[in-house]
Formats: C-alpha cells, sequence, structure tokens
C-alpha cells in the first residue's frame, strides 16, 4: 500500500525549502536507493522514501532526476502499491507532475501558490533564468492538471505562511503513519 504526498507549484514557489523540512522531519539522514532511473532517500526502516537527488545542491530533488525517469518509477510505484505494508512516498517539482503519474499514483498534490510580487521577489533573489513563457507555461499545467486531479492549494508567501503549510502536510503525513502503526499491532 502506497500513499503519495506531492509537494507542487510554480518555480519559486517555496517546494524546495517546504521538501528540507520534511525530510528533516520523517527522513533524516536516511539512506540512498535507486532502481534504475528511479533514484530516492528512505529513511531507515523504508516506510518513507523522498523521490529524488538529495546531494546538497541548490535545487535537489526529482528536477535532478532523468528525464525519462518515469518509466522505472512508475513499475517502482505499482510494486510499493501492492505491498502489504504501508509506505509513505513524499516528492516535488515539475518531473513528475504530469497525468501518468498522477493516474498511477492518485496522489495527494499540495500546491503552493504565491502572490505575483513575492514570486517576482524570489526570482531576483535566486537570480533565475527562466523565461516569462516556460513561467507561464508551468501555471497552465498546474491549472489543467488540478481540473482532474486532487489538488489542496496553500498559500505560501511568507515564513509563517511556510511554517503552517510544513505542519498541515506533516499532519496527514503521520495520520497515514499513524493508520499503519495501528494496522500491524
Amino acid at each position: 500500500m502506497l500513499d503519495v504526498f506531492f509537494i507542487s507549484g510554480v518555480p519559486a514557489s517555496g517546494k524546495t525549502t517546504i521538501m528540507k523540512a520534511l525530510r528533516e522531519r520523517f527522513i533524516g539522514e536516511g539512506r540512498e536507493a535507486r532502481l534504475g532511473r528511479a533514484r530516492w532517500i528512505e529513511r531507515p526502516d523504508g516506510r518513507v522514501k523522498m523521490l529524488g537527488v538529495f546531494d546538497g545542491s541548490a535545487f535537489e530533488g526529482t528536477d535532478r532526476l532523468s528525464m525519462t525517469c518515469i518509466e522505472d518509477v512508475i513499475p517502482w510505484v505499482r510494486d510499493l502499491q501492492d505491498q502489504i505494508e504501508r509506505y509513505i512516498l513524499l516528492l516535488e517539482g515539475d518531473r513528475l507532475m504530469n497525468e501518468r503519474f498522477l493516474k498511477t499514483t492518485r496522489a495527494w498534490v499540495f500546491c503552493l501558490t504565491v502572490q505575483p510580487q513575492t514570486l517576482a521577489d524570489r526570482h531576483k533573489r535566486r537570480r533565475d533564468t527562466q523565461g516569462e513563457a516556460f513561467l507561464r507555461s508551468r501555471e497552465t499545467k498546474l491549472r489543467n492538471l488540478s481540473a482532474t486531479y486532487r489538488f489542496t492549494f496553500l498559500q505560501n508567501d511568507t515564513p509563517q505562511e511556510m511554517k503552517d503549510n510544513i505542519e498541515i502536510i506533516s499532519y496527514h503525513i503521520n495520520r497515514k503513519l499513524n493508520a499503519t502503526i495501528e494496522r500491524t499491532l
């Protein structure tokens, strides 16, 4: 059994920052694992996994995976879905934000929304080179997918909102982990 929590949003919405906090909370140091082009870290008991490359670089996560990683990720996810034990998979980014992945995983998507001025400030601070057309395409992609799949929108402009969002997402992850513990007793 697998529960998938996907942190999404346009570039500079705060996905990486939230994932770092979730990694500290649910995985810690963890251990690296891979299956073909699928790479992840997991906590020692293997029950919580975070898809992506985590090497201390500025932008960790699924965007560091191969563009064709879905070909190995989907079979791996299906195997986890078939297990009796419950697993939690966390991921963020744009690489797997598509119909094929969402349909297969039935992921719960937490989509971070940010006011235009906050986004502009963050892009400036990051010295982004992403063009306006690309940024608009990410907005359109998310809007289109949210019409079909389960998205929970979270405002993420301020440090307090980010802290609250980490708590909201953590609450739902913990609920699934506790349900797992109760079933195994």
